[in-house]
């Protein structure tokens, strides 16, 4: 199909087990560590934010609702907030959570954690990072001599099976991942890793690690010009047509006989003469010719960054201080120790840290909660489907039975995933970190041949924090569609104030979990190729698929006539998927709490002037409050596939009636479409 982007294959590497962040927490560095002590004070007089009430100090009365609700809602607060080149966004209710996440993991530590093993080694890791010491240093110069000692080949293929073991995988990565031919199992898998070599990053990297400036400059050209020549030959796992290259350890060492493969899958536990499936054969080509042409120096210059790169958030100074202006999503928080020692904590303890703070801290209560108003939700969505009249009665009912069927993670696992218990030390920070790592790295190679099981949280997930296990990010407010479990994951941290409160009136939990719930489900309904037990199955026609573009036509027509700087309009085509599950996540999750509610109660004012229904409305729009310097806005426009915050708040609300029935507005208001130019495609 010609349009066939805007179908499930174009959205899969999206939203399959990169897993976007629901509300993305965009990390921006202070200046440099000597703010700590403000930090401190700016921590204490906003930590904790309880509830989830709607903020009237981020309102501007002066706005009309029913011209730009968005400004009603936020303009107080974008006014406010102090964006600038370091802080190029802030998100106020991500700001709110953060805080609220450093008062809980203080509060766990102030307790008595002699009778929790698990909690003690917690304690002992995030210790040791906020302690630091000196023996952490060494451990880089002892790696990075390593890295420089390496001469010969054999030497290069030594050295690469070491950092492999500790998660550094500079030319490929193995791991365990579903079996399209034998879906209960795990198989081995060859994919590329994460590649990222901007030059100028590089080389402030190698100059920060203690290199003259000519020698960085030299070498970080040298990582630009791999990257760049590797990047060409990506390979899409998500792509089932072009990914499933199943191949023997004969076949691997045909394509590349400059990798060790046997002393690679023996250190790897590989079934000896198994079959690994390759992403991409033409990547691991191009790896083979760069470790094939490249001089030994120019290959030490790509692993070192690999090493530097991988390690970015846990490495002492110097060696950090040139990661302080990396995109938000690359880059750690410089000048925070709490927060930088946290997601550390995440990354190497996460399911550890996610258990205590989803038991400890957030409870069953909100939990139950949440999976009350999940499954409401559902209901309304599969009841949706039916309405759907452009989809023929085949592809409903199949649509139909797949959302159904779809598995509800809500909050936190009822078994959790095993945990390591390698030795951690309280004054050696990186010697953790590795062996965290290591634990991790092996974690992922013994899945090979095990069974997968479609209610395990155990997929991999990518938020700003780090790739691990979704049970090991519990931590991070997140939600997404697994399409290879048929499942929807909303984190524990997603369940945590201010975001939701168990005991907070029914309009305020809908209108922040609710809505972004059903905005996940929505994309699942869009993911057709795959069936209701997570096979790649197609479920619509090429007549379903051509309907929908047809439906879903109205929605890029909008985003692309919507100007959010001057001269600067949306691209629809691009963010058609996610600009279609917020249309469909608001109206879902509205009407799911007309029907709890009733529709008499959800429009009638109470005792505060306001109704069910309005305050529905601002805490969807406050749940979305967010400041950007203009060069952000810039590059959100340019670049994402999520539309900026204002549009993601008001085009949801002015294709939805019942948002001008709840605010009395006049045909002519500008929140107001009339009924014929109204967009709905679920």
């Amino acid at each position: 199909m010609q349009k066939q982007h805007r179908s499930a294959r174009a959205i899969a590497g999206i939203v399959l087990a990169l897993a976007s962040a629901a509300c993305a927490q965009a990390h921006a560095a202070a200046p440099s560590a000597t703010h700590k002590k403000a930090h401190a004070q700016e921590r204490k007089k906003t930590a904790p934010v309880t509830g989830n009430a709607i903020s009237l100090a981020a309102m501007d009365n002066a706005v009309d609702a029913c011209d730009d609700f968005y400004l009603r809602a936020c303009g107080g607060f974008i006014a406010t907030a102090k964006t600038d080149a370091a802080h190029p966004t802030i998100h106020m209710i991500s700001q709110q959570f953060e805080a609220n996440l450093e008062h809980s993991f203080e509060t766990l530590f102030a307790q008595d954690v002699s009778g929790d093993p698990e909690l003690a080694r917690l304690k002992t890791f995030y210790s040791s990072c906020l302690a630091g010491n000196a023996s952490d240093g060494a451990i880089v110069k002892q790696w990075l001599a390593r890295i420089d000692a390496a001469q010969s080949p054999a030497q290069i293929q030594d050295l690469l099976l070491a950092l492999n073991a500790i998660g550094v995988e500079p030319f490929f990565e193995y791991s365990g991942q579903p079996d399209r031919k034998q879906w209960d199992r795990y198989r081995g898998e060859i994919n590329n890793p994460y590649l990222f070599g901007n030059q100028q990053a590089v080389e402030r990297t190698f100059a920060a690690a203690g290199m003259g400036q000519e020698d960085a400059r030299r070498d970080a050209a040298a990582v630009a010009s791999m990257v760049a020549a590797l990047r060409k030959h990506l390979g899409n796992r998500y792509d089932a047509d072009a990914a499933e290259n199943p191949r023997t350890l004969a076949q691997l060492a045909q394509l590349a006989p400059s990798i060790d493969w046997p002393h690679f899958f023996e250190m790897a536990g590989a079934p000896p003469g198994g079959v690994v499936n390759l992403t991409s054969p033409a990547y691991l080509q191009a790896v083979e010719k760069e470790l094939s042409t490249r001089t030994p120096a120019e290959l030490r210059a790509f692993i070192r960054w690999s090493f530097l790169f991988s390690l970015r958030g846990e490495l002492p100074s110097p060696y950090n201080a040139a990661f302080g202006d990396l995109s938000p999503a690359l880059r750690v928080q410089l000048g925070n120790p709490v927060g930088q020692c946290r997601d550390a904590t995440v990354r190497a303890m996460g399911v550890e840290f996610s258990r205590q703070y989803a038991t400890r801290v957030l409870g069953w209560k909100a939990r139950d909660a949440a999976q009350k108003i999940a499954s409401d939700i559902k209901e309304r969505i599969v009841a949706a489907v039916a309405g759907a009249q452009w989809l023929s009665p085949e592809g409903r009912k199949a649509t139909a039975d797949k959302l159904a069927k779809t598995d509800l993670k809500i909050g936190f696992p009822d078994q959790w995933p095993e945990v390591g218990s390698y030795p951690l030390d309280a004054s050696g920070f990186l010697s953790n970190v590795l062996a965290a790592r290591t634990y991790e790295q092996r974690r992922t190679w013994a899945r090979v041949g095990k069974e997968h099981s479609l209610t395990a949280w155990d997929m991999i997930v990518s938020p700003w924090v780090g790739d691990g296990m979704a049970a090991a990010r519990l931590v991070v407010p997140n939600g997404f569609p697994d399409a290879l479990s048929n499942s929807i994951i909303m984190t524990a941290a997603y369940l945590g104030s201010p975001r939701f409160d168990a005991d907070a009136a029914p309009e305020l939990n809908y209108a922040t979990f609710g809505t972004v719930f059903a905005h996940e489900f929505v994309h699942v309904a869009e993911m057709h190729m795959y069936g209701p037990d997570g096979r790649e199955q197609e479920l619509w026609s090429d007549a379903d698929i051509k309907a929908e573009e047809n439906q879903g036509q109205c929605v890029i027509d909008q985003a692309n006539a919507h100007e959010p700087l001057p001269g600067m309009k949306l691209k629809g085509q691009r963010q058609y998927q996610e600009n279609v599950a917020d249309y469909g996540g608001l109206r879902l999750a509205f009407e799911a709490l007309q029907a709890r509610l009733g529709e008499a109660s959800l429009y009638r004012r109470d005792a505060s002037g306001t109704s069910p229904a309005q305050r529905f409305f601002y805490r969807f729009a406050q749940n979305w409050c967010t400041a950007h310097t203009p060069e952000f806005l810039h590059k959100v426009v340019e670049s994402d596939s999520h539309a900026p915050t204002a549009y993601r708040v008001n085009a949801p609300l002015s294709n939805l009636p019942a948002f001008s029935r709840a605010f009395s507005c006049k045909a002519n208001a500008k929140m107001v479409r009339a009924a014929t130019q109204q967009c709905r495609v679920w």
